[in-house]
């Protein structure tokens, strides 16, 4: 199975941080997130990954490079203009082997089992696999009705508060949670180098041509770090070990939700709150109080009473 990871958006909801730096590139606690998705899929064996890339896609491929020193094979698709999640897909397709491909949005952070998604995929014989999950608030989303068997049946629009309320009372109540297992041919179709779009055209498409699309249902954690609310939600729940995360060793945990790198140095009079994260190399001095809910950045200086918040590489308060 081949991983195709759609990174080339602009991370417009998440401006002012993504100016500078592709959303995907932004850190989860001590490294990009996009590194966070390539060790999932190679935990999931499965190691080939076509990336899309297009905005400031320069940092993308001088930090991943081939993908060997992660124990992947990468490959670069570049959009020379946006394309659409489904135009990006389509672009990739001379890489194509044949084999299912599992696709992934670059915004969201999930304990999602990859493993039982491709097996279920396989086991259903699915033209199209369709991650769902259920919210508690359906208004924002659109919806995947599924039937008893987890056949997509229909989409539906985002509903209004009494759409909402009809929906729910007809069990309608999963929404698309940005992670699919896909057949290539279902791109067949279309041409390349235009915007297309999965959730608009490909998704209904498949569904008008009779093929077979299931919704595999997790109701496990599913964050979408897509605004800047929901991206420090996402850096406190890791802290506070709600979703999977390897720390490997570059920081311990020497209390429960207080993690800290093995190259920082912390003042035994320091005062530390959980959940937080004291980055590498940095120094926390004696009369320092750290917060819960706060990380604090690599190479900073921290020796005073300081708010709750992500501080960058660097920050310093004495």
């Amino acid at each position: 199975m081949q991983a195709v990871i759609i990174a080339g958006g602009k991370g417009t909801r998440l401006r002012p941080l993504t100016y500078g730096c592709p959303k995907p590139m932004l850190p989860l606690i001590d490294r990009p997130f996009l590194e966070w998705m390539v060790n999932r899929c190679r935990e999931a064996n499965v190691c080939d990954i076509l990336l899309n890339v297009q905005y400031q896609s320069r940092q993308v491929i001088d930090y991943f490079g081939d993908g060997d020193r992660f124990g992947v094979k990468i490959r670069y698709i570049e959009e020379s203009t946006p394309l659409d999640t489904a135009g990006a897909i389509k672009l990739a397709e001379p890489y194509f082997t044949g084999e299912s491909l599992i696709v992934f949005n670059a915004d969201v952070l999930t304990n999602l089992d990859l493993i039982a998604l491709i097996k279920f995929h396989q086991e259903t014989s699915a033209d199209a696999t369709l991650t769902l999950t259920r919210v508690p608030d359906i208004t924002p989303f659109g919806l995947v009705e599924i039937n008893a068997q987890n056949q997509v049946q229909a989409f539906r629009e985002k509903p209004n508060a009494d759409q909402a309320l009809q929906f729910l009372a007809q069990g309608i109540n999963t929404i698309n949670a940005g992670t699919y297992v896909l057949e290539p041919k279902i791109f067949d179709s279309y041409p390349v180098g235009e915007p297309l779009s999965f959730e608009r055209k490909v998704f209904p498409n498949v569904l008008e041509n009779g093929l077979k699309m299931m919704g595999f249902v997790w109701d496990g954690y599913w964050m979408d770090m897509g605004t800047p609310e929901k991206y420090y939600q996402a850096q406190v729940d890791v802290l506070q070990e709600n979703v999977p995360f390897d720390f490997g060793d570059r920081a311990e945990q020497i209390h429960k939700g207080i993690w800290i790198a093995k190259t920082a140095k912390v003042d035994e009079g320091a005062v530390l709150e959980a959940p937080c994260y004291i980055g590498e190399y940095a120094s926390i001095g004696k009369d320092a109080h750290i917060p819960s809910q706060t990380l604090i950045g690599a190479n900073s200086l921290v020796n005073k009473a300081i708010a709750s918040g992500i501080y960058s590489a660097g920050s310093m308060f004495v």
